[in-house]
């Protein structure tokens, strides 16, 4: 396997190709080693912690494309302690800027830890108060309005920051996405074509019933096939558990079409894996009606995705048992085993998380201070991803369509440094 390292600050790399696992290099210049300089590899990097320390100090000074890929080989690190880093200021230059990509990428960071509290609500408010500090200036800076010219990095940005911070229940972005909703139909300028699915997908994700009821009215009288389709999408990503049910109901109606009838349990699956579980093995039949026949035994096994629930475990492999040939049992065993290492992960993992924020706990910025609040810069505790073996799914800004086919995971290489799990 090519391994491609540079000391950090100096751009200059060297190369060496690791044979039964091992192999070395000999680096000109010094500090410490950035491994997969430039993430051409295609592999992850477990760092020792004596290297990783070093390494992590320097975070602000890396290249950007070494800055993401340190993220994700941290975020890859589930079974070790959470790491720290520090991160560039969102200033000139950082946020909107050449940093971009690096911010999406910790926004995506966040979106992960947040999926691995599932319904512990104490412990998602303590993620939630500490991301939005670290997130909500950055998007201040990018702006809820694209400037001229801007760069198609930043409208990316701005559609995920937008999408995490609704997410994590920030008060504010959900305020401005609903204000705009209210607005739209007398201002055009209120949400403008690039964000109108992502301020959609904030208005139904925290719906109450009155609003729910006019995105339904609204996906009955729309014209466009099109347009209804993601409608009913919507109509199915709420977090209220009651409107949930509701979507659900829905779904197997003849109102929203067989195709959206099995989109929409998969969308209500994003926020509620064991309730569109529970009511899809009590409709099978209806459900079975929905869905092509060559995919059904990866239908309900994809539905667990993000269950942490024994129960949920159990209720698939009966499932399985009773109603898919052994030879077509591998989703189903896949999901069985993601939701015993989620289960793992939780129980290992989220009380060293739980005292890093406790540690590192968010105080109001002072007028001459960065926008993070510090003007020493961001802290941010790397992300724990607990979609093992299957690489997660984030949760986008938009509603999901088609949930597309998880790769396996790759098993990691007894190399020192290097392990040859897949890139994302």
């Amino acid at each position: 396997m090519p391994v491609i390292a540079a000391a950090a600050g100096t751009g200059e790399q060297a190369r060496t190709v690791l044979a039964a696992g091992k192999g070395s290099l000999t680096l000109p210049g010094c500090g410490p080693v950035v491994v997969n300089a430039g993430q051409s590899g295609y592999y992850r990097t477990l760092y020792a912690p004596a290297a990783f320390a070093p390494l992590a100090g320097r975070f602000a000074t890396l290249a950007p494309i070494d800055q993401i890929g340190l993220l994700a080989d941290t975020g890859a690190r589930f079974r070790r302690p959470a790491a720290r880093v520090e991160l560039p200021r969102p200033g000139r230059g950082h946020a909107a800027g050449r940093r971009t990509p690096v911010w999406a990428r910790v926004a995506i960071g966040y979106d992960d830890l947040l999926a691995m509290y599932g319904g512990d609500k104490a412990g998602s408010a303590r993620l939630a108060s500490h991301a939005i500090a670290r997130l909500a200036p950055v998007m201040a800076q990018v702006g809820w309005t694209a400037s001229p010219g801007e760069a198609t990095s930043t409208a990316t940005l701005r559609e995920r920051l937008i999408a995490t911070l609704s997410h994590l229940g920030d008060p504010a972005t959900i305020a401005e996405a609903r204000r705009r909703y209210r607005a739209m139909d007398s201002d055009p300028q209120a949400v403008p074509g690039a964000l109108r699915k992502t301020i959609l997908a904030v208005v139904a994700e925290h719906a109450d019933g009155a609003t729910w009821n006019d995105l339904h009215a609204a996906a009955r009288a729309e014209k466009s096939p099109m347009v209804k389709d993601a409608m009913y999408i919507l109509l199915a990503s709420p977090r209220d558990p009651a409107l949930a049910a509701r979507a659900l109901a829905l779904a197997l109606t003849e109102e929203p079409g067989a195709t959206n009838g099995a989109a929409m349990i998969d969308a209500v699956s994003r926020l509620h894996p064991d309730l569109a579980v529970d009511f899809t093995l009590a409709n099978l039949e209806a459900v079975n009606a929905r869905v092509d026949a060559s995919s059904r035994s990866r239908y309900v096994p994809t539905l667990a995705d993000g269950s942490v629930l024994p129960a949920t475990a159990d209720k698939l492999r009966a499932y399985a048992e009773a109603h898919i040939a052994p030879q077509a049992r591998r989703d189903a065993e896949t999901a069985i085993a993601a939701i015993g290492d989620r289960i793992k992960v939780r129980r290992e993992r989220l009380p060293e998380i739980d005292a890093w924020l406790a540690r590192h706990a968010v105080k109001p910025p002072a007028a001459n201070a960065g926008a993070c609040g510090s003007a020493l810069g961001c802290v941010l505790p790397m992300r724990a991803t607990m979609r093992s073996p299957a690489p997660c799914r984030h949760r986008g800004a938009g509603p999901p369509f088609v949930r597309p086919p998880s790769p396996p995971g790759a098993r990691p290489s007894t190399a020192p440094a290097a392990s040859r799990c897949p890139v994302p």
